[in-house]
């Protein structure tokens, strides 16, 4: 197995759909009037939260699968649809993005904001989910498996630099700049959505084949 080119993989698939950039104007929307220290406290609670979350999901995903009797297959087909849903959502403005963000600030509870929506589902949703437990299944040992939770830590610690320096950011990139960034991401996630369909399409189609065959026997 070709680590190298796996966790380089792993890493632009999870980084894309979790959107460290594109996500930065959400952040800030969320926690902009509130004290820098409770800023600081909600930033490093959020990030724990969602990347405790999918390292667990990496970790026990394909034993859940199994559990539920659903197959890798499947789980790349339904993944895929709603990845290509969060893409299109982007590509059209953030309209979910846009609820989730108009709830946290109409709770203000200080603990449940980082919670939700900032961990859930703003970093961590269900493109995340089923992003990581599709590559978790193509790690071929212990190494491949570490190789996907690396991918996930990193891409966390991104997202926590994009807090600690989302006002540099922004200003840097400015709100057009940061909206541009989202939806070339979101163009990139449609297509890395269209692969994840593709491939589960094509496993069920030679899983049937394989029962047809079987039968004629």
């Amino acid at each position: 197995m070709d680590y190298l080119s796996f966790f380089i993989t792993c890493f632009a698939t999870l980084f894309i759909i979790i959107d460290p950039p594109g996500n930065i104007p959400f952040f800030i929307a969320l926690t902009e009037d509130l004290p820098s220290d409770i800023r600081e406290r909600i930033s490093k609670r959020a990030t724990i939260i969602a990347a405790g979350l999918l390292v667990l999901i990496t970790l026990t995903g394909g034993a859940t699968l199994r559990f539920f009797g659903v197959s890798i297959d499947g789980l790349r087909i339904a993944g895929g649809i709603l990845l290509f849903l969060v893409a299109y959502d982007i590509l059209k403005g953030g309209a979910a993005k846009e609820r989730y963000l108009k709830r946290g600030i109409e709770s203000r509870d200080i603990d449940s904001l980082a919670v939700f929506p900032i961990a859930l589902p703003l970093y961590t949703g269900p493109g995340a989910i089923t992003a990581a437990i599709v590559l978790a299944s193509e790690a071929k040992d212990a190494i491949g498996m570490l190789t996907v939770v690396l991918s996930v830590v990193l891409v966390y610690l991104i997202v926590r630099l994009t807090h600690i320096y989302s006002d540099q950011i922004i200003h840097l990139l400015g709100k057009s700049g940061a909206d541009i960034v989202a939806r070339v991401m979101a163009i990139f996630l449609a297509a890395i959505a269209v692969e994840y369909i593709t491939q589960g399409i094509s496993g069920k189609v030679d899983e049937i084949v394989q029962q047809i065959q079987q039968v004629i026997r």
